[in-house]
C-alpha cells in the first residue's frame, strides 16, 4: 500500500455551506497518522495554508518526534514519521511526484453523492500510480475544490440516513477497506 498517500485538507472546507479554513487538530495529527503506519502507507500530508497554524502542528508533532517525547511514547514517534506538513496541495502532489516520477491519482472523499465517483473496488486496482486520497476537516471539501480532483470515491453510507463520520474514523474505515482483499 506504499503507493497510496493520506491528505488532510483545512482549506477550503465547508462550515454552514460557506467555505473556510478550518485549525488544525492533535488529534487528526496523531491519530491519521497512526492509521497510515499500521497500514504501511506511502505518507500523510496535513495541508494547511497558513504558516502559523503549520508551526503548531510542527511544534506539536517535534513533541513526540524529538527528546522526551520521542522516549516515552516511541509508538508515537513511529507513527509521526510517515507524516508531512505543507501549505498546499500542490506542495503534497510535487513532493510524491518527485518520489514515483509521475503524478499522483488525486481522489477526493464526501459524504455527499457526486459525479466522477469511483468504488474501493476501482480504487484497489490502482497498484502501479502513486494515489492521494483527500479528506476535508470541518464540513468536508469544498464543491469547486472537489470538482477539481480526478476522481471522488463513493460515500460511506450504510442507509442509516447518518454519514456524518468524524474525519478520523473516514480514514480509518477507507483504508481498512482498501487494505481488504475480499
Amino acid at each position: 500500500m506504499k503507493n497510496f498517500y493520506i491528505g488532510l485538507i483545512h482549506s477550503p472546507v465547508l462550515r454552514n455551506g460557506a467555505a473556510i479554513t478550518s485549525s488544525i487538530t492533535n488529534l487528526d495529527l496523531h491519530d491519521i497518522a497512526r492509521v497510515c503506519a499500521t497500514y504501511d502507507l506511502g505518507g500523510y500530508f496535513v495541508i494547511h495554508p497558513d504558516e502559523k497554524m503549520r508551526s503548531i502542528a510542527t511544534q506539536l508533532a517535534s513533541h513526540w518526534t524529538q527528546g522526551e517525547g520521542k522516549t516515552y511514547n516511541p509508538d508515537r514517534f513511529k507513527a509521526l514519521q510517515v507524516m508531512k506538513i505543507v501549505p498546499s496541495l500542490d506542495e503534497a502532489k510535487k513532493e510524491i511526484e518527485e518520489k514515483w516520477g509521475i503524478k499522483p491519482v488525486t481522489i477526493g472523499t464526501t459524504a455527499r453523492k457526486k459525479e466522477k465517483s469511483i468504488t474501493i473496488r476501482e480504487l484497489k486496482e490502482e497498484k502501479n500510480r502513486p494515489v492521494l486520497i483527500l479528506f476535508g476537516t470541518a464540513g468536508g471539501m469544498e464543491d469547486n475544490f472537489l470538482n477539481s480532483l480526478d476522481f471522488l470515491l463513493e460515500p460511506i453510507d450504510l442507509g442509516t440516513g447518518y454519514n456524518h463520520l468524524s474525519v478520523r474514523s473516514a480514514v480509518s474505515i477507507f483504508i481498512d477497506r482498501l487494505s481488504r482483499t475480499d
